[in-house]
């Protein structure tokens, strides 16, 4: 029962992994990421099935509706309970409390039940019911205060950093419960504050004051140890790189690749000390000679030379990057024929097992989808009691008040700056990523 991202992504990690994993909705309130990123910019006549961040965090999963407010939407969620091994949500304590679905009654229902609570802020203490998205979690973990430039503003993540950190830091709390109760038989309750999740990232600031009273500022794209280190410009349109010169040794690679321009025999870049106190003239003249240079091959130049550098990749980038192909990174995910969509390429997991690789067995679920297989083939309920279900309103495969989609078009996006680019031949380029070879 996880919305938006931090309990999905968790989820999806574990049901890429082989575990059946069962998506519990309403068709009440849906999953707000039922509602946005469309393909072709285009919602269809069915938008909360052809979502695109719904349909990436929720593959491999089966996807059941159920109205809690019923007691037989209830039932059937304590029926499954009964069944499972981890329930996993993100609603604060009240509506928990509401939902009468609290850990201790749960565990009445199934005595070695492990439930993971994913919420803003933790279970207990006086922001225990505080709202929560990406943006807040991230400021009031103390990450926000960090980012940015001297005398700027915080800059946030555009995209919800917290929720990925929160999600990873869930799986490996999950499989360590799995393990305790494997040896003991205990289950046990998980609670889970996403934004400490990401104060816990930030140690080294939260030790500067611990330990000398000082609090840390923003730097910018600057080290505070070394110099260069910088995002640097590049031939073509808003295009850069990224070099960080850790060490002499680099640096003197660094010049040797620039061909030992006169600059770089300045006794102030001499040494690692003085290429901090004057880093911005040093990356002035560092950035004149990046930018007419092609990021991809000077990243690979760099490299080749013992020079830690990364051409800044946009997503058209990565889907095309042969290193990525290589190693299988993209995966072809044939969705649902009610979904509306064609198959997609859709990421796959950052790590690789050399004898149990996840896989994508099955697209994200259109609302309601298994409704029928969960409650018959799992529960055991008869096809007449589901379908007085469907009949009552317990269950539905459709919302029962029908958002209205309308996204802005590209033309608008690329006035307001939202994205740089719209291909209009983007098709043919995915179609061409999901039949490569891998």
């Amino acid at each position: 029962m996880g919305q938006l991202l931090a309990v999905p992504h968790l989820t999806r990690l574990m049901a890429d992994m082989g575990a059946e994993v069962i998506k519990v909705e309403s068709t009440i309130r849906l999953d707000p990421h039922r509602g946005d990123a469309f393909y072709g910019n285009n919602p269809g006549t069915q938008p909360w099935n052809q979502a695109a961040n719904f349909n990436d965090q929720n593959r491999n999963k089966l996807g059941v509706t159920l109205d809690l407010s019923k007691a037989e939407g209830r039932e059937a969620l304590l029926d499954l309970i009964r069944l499972s091994d981890v329930f996993a949500v993100n609603f604060r304590p009240r509506v928990l409390q509401n939902l009468e679905i609290e850990y201790p009654t749960l565990r009445e229902v199934k005595p070695d039940l492990i439930m993971l609570t994913s919420t803003g802020y933790g279970s207990t203490g006086p922001w225990q019911n505080y709202g929560a998205v990406g943006p807040t979690t991230e400021a009031a973990s103390g990450l926000s205060s960090m980012t940015g430039y001297p005398d700027g503003e915080p800059v946030l993540p555009e995209l919800p950093h917290t929720d990925y950190v929160a999600a990873e830091h869930g799986l490996v709390a999950v499989m360590a419960a799995l393990l305790h109760r494997q040896r003991t038989g205990e289950g046990q309750l998980i609670d889970l504050s996403q934004a400490h999740a990401q104060t816990a990232t930030i140690g080294e600031a939260i030790l500067d004051y611990g330990l000398r009273g000082e609090v840390a500022s923003p730097v910018g794209n600057s080290d505070r140890l070394s110099a260069p280190n910088d995002v640097y410009p590049c031939a073509g349109h808003d295009c850069w790189i990224a070099i960080s010169v850790a060490s002499d040794q680099m640096w003197a690679s660094l010049c040797s690749v620039m061909e030992n321009p006169s600059w770089c025999q300045n006794p102030k870049f001499n040494s690692n000390e003085s290429r901090l106190a004057h880093s911005e003239e040093l990356n002035a003249s560092l950035g004149n000679w990046t930018k007419s240079q092609e990021a991809g091959q000077l990243m690979h130049r760099l490299q080749a030379a013992g020079v830690s550098a990364g051409a800044v990749a946009t997503g058209k980038d990565l889907l095309l990057d042969p290193h990525l192909r290589e190693r299988g990174f993209f995966e072809a995910v044939a969705h649902y024929p009610d979904s509306g969509l064609p198959a997609l390429p859709y990421v796959g997991r950052p790590w690789k097992f050399s004898l149990t690789p996840g896989q994508t067995r099955s697209a994200a679920p259109t609302l309601g989808q298994h409704n029928h297989y969960v409650l018959g083939n799992i529960l055991g309920w008869s096809e007449e009691r589901i379908v007085g279900l469907e009949q009552s309103g317990v269950i539905g495969n459709a919302p029962l008040d029908p958002p209205t989609a309308a996204p802005l078009p590209l033309e608008r996006l690329l006035e307001l700056g939202a994205i740089r680019q719209a291909d209009g031949d983007f098709e043919s380029i995915v179609r061409r990523i999901i039949q490569a070879p891998q």
